[in-house]
Order: structure tokens, then C-alpha cells, then sequence
């Protein structure tokens, strides 16, 4: 956005984030873990008011109330921490001769669900290496995709701030108009989420309301003007 508005993608899981096995790669593949932040703790003034922190359950919420600042904390001890990981810290997995599968570019896994990070990188150099998606339908998962920022030129249309939801049993892939120019491209310019999803993903009334429904259109070839 052109202006200090921001968009937020949050996750939540009944279970905890974890980076994914990387097997063969080896511990520091995907991004250097030295990338990785932690929180500080950082003890607060107490301002004497009341302080409410809600619970939730089973989208259900419950509220503690405090009468202190409750999160004057000193340090943390436990096996779980809170830490993140910068987009532009992440050196994907590539190959010369082959397109890789969105499994390759996980970034964390839970139950039921993996989320994988796109960012730029050099496209296959092979010359009979498929360099956009291949063409599948997802039998078991539900996929999400936010679009973060760059040039997403698998897909017609799509733009930062943008999200498209292909439900498990669909067919999808490239726009035609990737796959008549992918020889011309040599890398991505591309910054993306992604979410699989064992559990369908429904689309709230506010998503809903902004849906752009003849999306599924933008795979038909669009006939030249006479």
C-alpha cells in the first residue's frame, strides 16, 4: 500500500509452529538460524489500571482481568518461544533442471497444515525444465496464498495485497499467458505465502464481500480483438 496501512496475515493452530525436516539439506538449509529473533523481555512501568487479557478456546473467548500489568516478565523459560524469521532471510531450495514441488519451499509445519514461504530466486536454466507450477489439484489439502509483494507473473491479474483459495479437488496452475512467456523469465520476483490446510478453509462474509468471482475466468484464453 502507498500509504503506512499495513496488512497482516495471522495463522493460528491448535498445536505449535515448527520449522520442518530437512533431511538431507542439513540444519542450516532454508535460511541461516543465526536469521532467527527472539523477543527481549522488557519489564513495564505499572500504571496502576486494569488490564484485561482474553483467552481463547474454540473461538470462544474468556477474560482475565489484572489489576497490574501483567506481562512484566524478567525472562522465559520452556521448551516453546515466540521468534521469527524475515522473508528476505530465506535462501530457497532450487534446481537447474527441474521445477520443484511447494513442499520444498515449507517454511514451518502443524498439525494438519504446512505454510511455505516464495521469494526470489533464479528460475530452472535446463532448457526443457518447466520453469512456472505445474498443473494439479490438491486431494487432501485446501490452499491459501497472500500475496506479499513483486511481480507474481504465474498468475494474470494478481497484485500485493491479494489472496486467492483453491479448494482441495480443483484444478489449477499457470495462466496461459506464463506458460507462452516462462523462457523469457530468468528469475521470480516474488514474495508469497502459502498455507495448506488439512481442514477446509471457508471464507468469512468480509472476504466474501470482496471476492473477485470471475477469477476462475483468467485461465481461459482471451480471444484477439477483430
Amino acid at each position: 500500500p502507498e500509504t503506512e496501512d499495513n496488512f497482516f496475515l495471522i495463522i493460528e493452530s491448535k498445536t505449535e509452529f515448527e520449522p520442518p525436516e530437512k533431511g538431507l539439506l542439513g540444519r542450516h538449509a532454508l535460511y541461516d538460524p543465526a536469521a532467527i529473533t527472539t523477543p527481549e523481555p522488557a519489564p513495564r512501568l505499572d500504571d496502576a489500571r486494569e488490564w484485561e487479557i482474553r483467552i481463547k478456546v474454540e473461538d470462544e473467548f474468556s477474560s482475565v482481568f489484572y489489576p497490574f500489568n501483567p506481562i512484566d516478565v524478567v525472562g522465559w523459560k520452556g521448551d516453546l518461544t515466540a521468534w521469527k524469521i524475515n522473508l528476505r532471510d530465506i535462501r530457497p531450495v532450487m534446481s537447474h533442471r527441474a521445477h520443484l514441488p511447494p513442499s520444498a519451499h515449507t517454511t514451518f509445519t502443524t498439525r494438519g497444515a504446512v505454510i511455505c514461504s516464495f521469494v526470489p530466486r533464479p528460475l530452472e536454466s535446463d532448457p526443457e525444465a518447466q520453469r512456472v507450477p505445474f498443473f494439479h489439484r490438491n486431494t487432501d489439502y485446501d490452499e491459501f496464498i497472500f500475496y506479499h509483494a513483486g511481480d507474481f507473473f504465474s498468475k494474470d491479474n494478481i497484485a500485493p495485497g491479494m489472496a486467492t483459495l483453491h479448494p482441495r479437488g480443483l484444478h489449477h496452475g499457470p495462466h496461459p499467458g506464463a506458460l507462452r512467456n516462462q523462457a523469457r523469465k530468468t528469475q521470480t520476483d516474488e514474495c508469497a505465502v502459502m498455507l495448506d490446510g488439512l481442514d477446509p478453509i471457508r471464507v468469512l462474509p468480509p472476504g466474501s464481500r470482496v471476492e473477485w468471482e470471475e477469477y476462475w475466468m483468467s485461465w481461459m484464453e482471451k480471444t484477439p480483438a477483430r
